[in-house]
């Protein structure tokens, strides 16, 4: 399949994963920066072009993956879409649920297939909860706190957009092992528009489910995302940090039995959700990514973002 992207930030990783992989053909780049252009035709091999149109009108490209600002998604999905290409989009997949209402209607009308960067089922440590689940390994899940916390270099993420921009992967994951919640409660706290904490309560039946965001942290602080789950016969609890100095992370086990550490596989969940991708595309696979359960998120993150304080 023929790849082409829509943005240099994110793009570019996009592309270096793209490029490990045989079954893609040829990568094409959209960018406006000449310069950061040339690095990457030299460093990956790939097609550039500043000219988004180069990559909608290619009947070639089989495949159109949109890394441009939030703002811009919903439009060019569409575009995409009326092109004849299915689309990969980077989060947040839009803006508002009208946004999301049009996207769904076009890849309907186009036949194509809208896939959403929400690669947190990918990731092992939260799969290991989707299987608990699935498996009763535990008895039923009663509570489950999550976390990502970051310092301010991410853009702005205070009120308006650090629910929806940095823990929409968390909501994502809510929604995919227990659907939508019964009754949202959320509270923050921020001294500007570019740093927020917020904490959600999700209940559902017989479930609690916490999770809690900030971006407040001092440059110093490492990445960190992490969970405790708890179940009737045992416990989860998984971090993960990460900084200039490498990650570090742990899953502990506690049954009954005793505790014990759980070694994770080394997986990329970046680069398993484009191979994902790609394997829906060419085969038809059912979706883990799909515009359906992207939509159920960004409504989650809404619902939030309307209790917060301002």
């Amino acid at each position: 399949m023929k790849v082409g992207i829509l943005g240099t930030g994110f793009g570019a990783y996009h592309a270096s994963i793209y490029k490990k992989l045989p079954s893609v053909e040829s990568i094409t780049i959209f960018g406006r920066n000449e310069q950061k252009l040339f690095g990457l035709r030299g460093e990956l091999g790939v097609n550039t072009t500043t000219e988004i149109d180069d990559i909608l009108n290619d009947p070639d490209i089989g495949l159109v993956d949109v890394c441009l600002p939030n703002r811009l998604h919903c439009e060019y999905i569409q575009k995409a879409l009326a092109k004849g290409k299915h689309v990969f989009c980077e989060t947040k997949v839009c803006e508002t649920m009208d946004e999301a209402a049009a996207i769904r209607k076009a890849e309907l009308e186009s036949g194509k297939r809208v896939f959403v960067d929400l690669f947190i089922k990918f990731d092992p440590a939260y799969r290991l909860i989707y299987d608990a689940i699935q498996q009763n390994l535990y008895g039923e899940l009663k509570a489950i706190h999550l976390k990502r916390n970051t310092a301010a270099v991410w853009g702005k993420l205070g009120f308006d957009t650090i629910v929806t921009n940095l823990m929409i992967h968390e909501l994502d994951f809510i929604t995919w092992i227990l659907g939508m919640p019964r009754e949202v409660a959320a509270a923050g706290s921020s001294s500007n528009d570019r740093e927020a904490c917020v904490s959600a309560l999700l209940t559902y039946d017989g479930v609690m489910v916490e999770l809690a965001g900030s971006s407040m942290l001092p440059k110093s602080y490492p990445f960190t995302v992490g969970y405790e789950a708890i179940f009737e016969h045992g416990a989860l609890h998984f971090y993960e940090q990460s900084s200039n100095e490498g990650t570090q992370q742990q899953l502990i086990e506690y049954t009954p039995g005793g505790k014990s550490t759980i070694d994770l596989p080394s997986v990329n969940p970046y680069e398993e959700s484009i191979k994902h991708v790609l394997d829906c595309c060419v085969h038809g696979s059912e979706s883990m990514l799909s515009m359906d359960k992207a939509s159920a998120s960004l409504q989650l993150a809404l619902d939030i973002k309307k209790l917060l304080p301002g």
